[in-house]
């Protein structure tokens, strides 16, 4: 992952209020199946109530320019997205300082190394959001887009389409291989690609 210093060399509009951005992370997810004869508890680990089927789950992240940065292993579908994050190694790669973006079903502030910062969307925890409390979300919205942008392109490749169980080996080689291709396309942020 570059740091924080390089990210700021080629940092986009939307993330002018975060300057500190080390990288966005997220999590997507990929339909596998489970045979009948295999355990119960692996179609229980991989099944996944967001989904409602098999699949395996994946950590990616990019930098703020849109530019993948980072993918894990895959890991069961079942499986927190703050389990993957303590397990995928990512945590490793982050100094104090840096700003973890992501959504706010990412509860990982609490295992988030010494000085390292998360920027997740305010809660609602009154009736309505406050003026400053709004203004806060879009700016998160607008820098965090690129996160699903980025997971989108990956997945147009029709290989990640369904990923057999018994291919899980080979399954996290395609899956980073395909990641590093997408980095080979356009820019995802119009404004980098003018900058080129």
């Amino acid at each position: 992952m570059p740091s924080r210093y390089k990210n700021k060399a080629c940092l986009p509009n939307a993330f002018k209020l975060f300057p500190n951005c080390r990288v966005i992370i997220d999590c997507t997810e990929m339909y596998t199946s489970v045979y009948i004869s295999q355990s119960m508890n692996i179609q229980r680990d991989t099944y996944s109530s967001y989904k409602h089927r098999n699949t395996w789950k994946v950590l990616i992240g990019i930098a703020p320019n849109g530019v993948v940065t980072f993918v894990s292993s895959l890991y069961p579908g079942s499986t927190s997205d703050k389990i993957i994050t303590l397990k995928s190694g990512i945590l490793e790669q982050l100094i104090p300082g840096d700003v973890v973006m992501a959504d706010k079903g990412f509860l990982i502030g609490d295992i988030l190394p010494p000085g390292v910062s998360l920027n997740i969307p305010p809660f609602l925890d009154t009736p309505q959001f406050t003026p400053q409390q709004i203004i806060q979300t879009e700016s998160i919205a607008k820098a965090r887009i690129h996160i699903e942008r980025a997971i989108q392109r990956i997945k147009c490749y029709k290989i990640l389409d369904f990923i057999p169980f018994t291919m899980l080996k080979q399954a996290e080689y395609i899956f980073k291989v395909v990641a590093a291709l997408t980095n080979l396309h356009r820019p995802l942020l119009h404004e980098v690609q003018e900058s080129m």
